[in-house]
């Protein structure tokens, strides 16, 4: 035992029965010492059930006496091989547990990255604007923003890329980039997607990723919305709390095909006092229950109904998104982002 303890054994070989200790004592021994050390335990045949246990205690092998000196040798070669395995085996798993822990920190510091490039909230004379979004599984492929053109036209746009997780994020990364240097020149709804358009096809033509896109310039003097979208779900306005009028895309997906600037098309329409915009992904009306339930248009008007009376436009965003949520009694499927505006 004292030589189990001072040195780092591949295999011990032992007796079921000795005088003053068992095999099991030498097996609990050397594997406290080191679990990856291989025991072979040499038995009588009246304690083969004793040398059973041994294995299933840890034991590597056990031989009857007596003994074959071939068939030891061929045993102790057999545990030195799988004492190297098991040693390789748990440094693999000691770095694969490394890089897991690295990709955790990774992913905490990109959701964190990504939740800084959607703005929470911002109110002006005119306009209160509340985003909330809910990524599917930490990272996703939804985006939404607003920019200030000047004291009286202010953009919205949400974005939704095809797929979910750290493609979709790095890619929404991009566009939020290029959106936000293309809206600095104040351009129509339908330049604004067509510079998008062609952002995309130049950088990520050999992708199989697409994005949607519904893009709103908002007139606070004029109290007019110029819209355009490409494939997006069709943005709400809702007059004065009531009857819901539709903002249908009018362009295809960006970056499925080049397309001439003409081919882009937007669409006007007034708002007047108390009216509410909304713009959100696909995630809020195809979420479905696990009984394969789906929300659809018409639920999420009326949970909008219900809950459109909320003190901010965050707090309106924020309860329906937790009511689709809720609807879906499970892990949403999708990502979900809904921008709520509330118009004075």
């Amino acid at each position: 035992m004292s030589k189990i303890e001072a040195f780092e054994l591949d295999v011990v070989i032992s007796d079921m029965q000795m005088q003053k200790l068992s095999g099991l004592d030498v097996l609990k021994a050397a594997t406290r010492k080191d679990p990856n050390t291989q025991v072979i335990i040499i038995t009588g045949f009246a304690s083969v059930g004793t040398a059973v246990r041994a294995m299933r205690e840890g034991a590597y092998e056990y031989l009857t006496k007596p003994v074959q000196p071939d068939a030891l040798t061929i045993k102790v070669r057999n545990a030195i091989e799988r004492r190297r395995l098991l040693i390789t085996l748990a440094e693999q798993e000691k770095t694969l547990q490394m890089h897991h822990e690295m990709i955790d920190r990774d992913l905490i510091l990109a959701r964190q990255i990504q939740a800084s490039l959607v703005p929470s909230n911002f109110t002006t004379d005119g306009i209160d604007i509340g985003i909330r979004y809910r990524p599917m599984i930490g990272l996703g492929g939804d985006f939404a923003d607003f920019y200030r053109i000047d004291e009286e036209r202010l953009y919205l746009v949400v974005i939704d890329v095809t797929g979910h997780g750290i493609a979709a994020a790095l890619l929404v990364s991009r566009v939020c980039h290029e959106w936000r240097r293309a809206v600095q020149q104040a351009p129509g709804p339908g330049e604004l997607l067509w510079q998008l358009n062609e952002f995309f096809i130049e950088t990520f033509f050999d992708t199989p990723l697409f994005l949607t896109i519904m893009a709103v310039e908002v007139n606070l003097r004029q109290r007019r919305l110029r819209y355009a979208g490409s494939a997006h779900p069709a943005a709400l306005l809702q007059r004065n709390g009531q009857g819901f009028v539709r903002l249908d895309s009018q362009n295809a997906i960006i970056g499925f095909a080049q397309a001439d600037k003409s081919t882009f098309h937007s669409a006007s329409l007034s708002y007047k006092p108390g009216d509410n915009l909304l713009i959100y992904t696909d995630g809020l009306v195809e979420a479905e229950t696990t009984g394969g339930k789906i929300l659809g248009l018409q639920g999420l008007q009326r949970i909008i109904r219900q809950e459109a009376r909320g003190s901010t436009a965050l707090k309106t965003a924020e309860a329906i998104v937790d009511r689709v949520v809720e609807f879906t009694r499970a892990e949403p499927g999708d990502d979900m982002l809904m921008t709520v505006a509330h118009l004075f």
